[in-house]
């Protein structure tokens, strides 16, 4: 299937993409209408807004206020405060900011509300125009190319609309160049760009990056520019190291890719990160960054090196590695630095403990509490899951504090737990969780299941692939 024939399917049979195009169809009989466009502070979430900025403005002559908090979640404070500085808008755009049932409540403060997401439903909006094609299911996908798709049914992509999805759709992980593979739903877009980015999509033997986890000592310039945008996201943290006034980072990436697209330099032509950067003064800042990242990427990395091994769990051997994030990312309230680098461990532990799979956990103090990251689990065990129970039962044990939330995809995913939850406690529910679940796998595949851990096993998605229609 060609990717024009995915977006036209995807047309027919997915009710919220439909519902999404006659919207901005709708919205087009509008003079001048205005957009607030709430997008994620990361690669996925900056490329969408990116995508659908240029859309908007192309398709909609709208006048478009983005914002990129530092949070995944937007809150019904947020969204008041920001109304009361830029006043009255036609359309709220949320991309790649999760699909939870409460975002409902903003209709009261904006007529439309336009859902553009891929993460697994917390809830489900019923008055919200949602596209999500994990509503029913989890499938793996990126904000940044339902954008893409949205844009490609609406008004003509250019070059600058397919290079963004395609650093959108690698910072997620929904593909893996050097490797050759990618989730179902991005595959016909991706081979699209192969042959309109052959260059950015070449092997060469240089330096790895944040994203080659398997073969390091190879990459390609699409992961090289990933990663320099993904430690662009984090440069006003580093005002203070460097002695300069940087702008808040995920607003410096947005505005570098805006500078590109008007610079109308050929992103096909690009061949070192150099060129892409060019002589801009964006440009030379993401590469001053660039070097200091990857300082604090080369000190964690000998951090990463000091894992433990709890358990093995359906073959997937399950690791923890306790240590602090880069002293400039110490306040941050999303995975900076210390995740990714611990994430190219896994394949080395595979091999190492002669596992199938692995799934490792880095346990994070930082200033505000605790930051767990789950990453990989081979699509056997789900990090998403876990980290969504774990959160949950820490909410029941701690009703009264805030700060606790959990969840994200079954590869990769987060729980954080504010002060003043003792660590201490954190750490002892994350280790009964893990026991929990080796004891129900086992029930699991003895046969020899309670209606109660069936149903564990059903939340934790212990259930994959396993019978567990016999229960006692």
């Amino acid at each position: 299937m060609s990717y024009e024939e995915q977006v036209q399917q995807l047309f027919r049979t997915d009710p919220g993409f439909a519902s999404a195009v006659r919207l901005l169809e709708k919205l087009n009989k509008l003079k001048h209408p205005r957009v607030l466009n709430f997008s994620h502070h990361d690669l996925d979430g900056i490329t969408s807004a990116f995508i659908v900025r240029r859309l908007l403005e192309r398709y909609l002559d709208a006048e478009v206020v983005t914002k990129l908090p530092p949070y995944f979640k937007l809150s019904e404070e947020s969204l008041r405060e920001t109304l009361k500085g830029e006043g009255r808008f036609d359309l709220l755009l949320l991309t790649d900011k999760g699909t939870f049932g409460y975002y409902d409540d903003f209709l009261k403060y904006i007529d439309r509300v336009l859902i553009l997401d891929h993460h697994p439903l917390d809830g489900r909006p019923k008055r919200c125009t949602v596209l999500n094609p994990s509503a029913d299911r989890p499938v793996p996908a990126a904000a940044s190319l339902l954008c893409h798709m949205l844009t490609t049914k609406l008004d003509p992509t250019d070059n600058y609309d397919d290079f963004a999805a395609l650093i959108g759709c690698r910072g997620d992980f929904a593909f893996d160049p050097v490797q050759k593979t990618s989730v179902d739903f991005v595959r016909p877009f991706i081979e699209r760009a192969r042959e309109k980015f052959p260059r950015a999509l070449e092997i060469k033997l240089e330096r790895p990056t944040m994203f080659d986890l398997l073969n390091r000592d190879r990459t390609v310039l699409i992961n090289q520019i990933g990663e320099v945008l993904h430690a662009g996201c984090l440069a006003h943290l580093y005002n203070q190291t460097l002695g300069i006034d940087i702008p808040y980072g995920p607003e410096l990436v947005f505005n570098f890719l805006l500078e590109l697209a008007k610079r109308r330099d050929r992103p096909a032509e690009f061949r070192t990160i150099a060129d892409v950067l060019g002589r801009m003064q964006k440009g030379q800042m993401l590469s001053r960054v660039f070097e200091q990242y990857k300082s604090d990427w080369n000190m964690l990395n000998r951090r990463a090196e000091n894992t433990v091994f709890l358990d093995e769990i359906r073959d997937v051997g399950i690791y923890m590695l306790f240590a602090e994030e880069a002293p400039a990312m110490q306040a941050t309230q999303f995975p900076a630095i210390l995740p990714f680098v611990a994430s190219t461990r896994l394949d080395e532990l595979k091999l190492a403990g002669g596992h199938s799979h692995v799934m490792l956990t880095i346990f994070c103090p930082k200033e505000r509490g605790v930051h767990i990251s789950m990453r990989g689990g081979g699509g056997v065990l789900d990090c998403g899951a876990m980290c969504y129970q774990l959160a949950s039962h820490l909410r029941d044990l701690y009703p009264e504090r805030e700060g606790i939330g959990g969840g994200g995809h079954d590869r990769a995913a987060e729980c954080v737990v504010d002060k003043p939850v003792p660590m201490y406690a954190v750490m002892h529910e994350l280790l009964a969780l893990v026991q929990e679940m080796s004891r129900i796998a086992k029930a699991l595949e003895s046969g020899e299941v309670t209606r109660e851990d069936a149903e564990k096993a059903r939340l934790l998605r212990l259930d994959r692939n396993l019978n567990v229609d016999s229960v006692s």
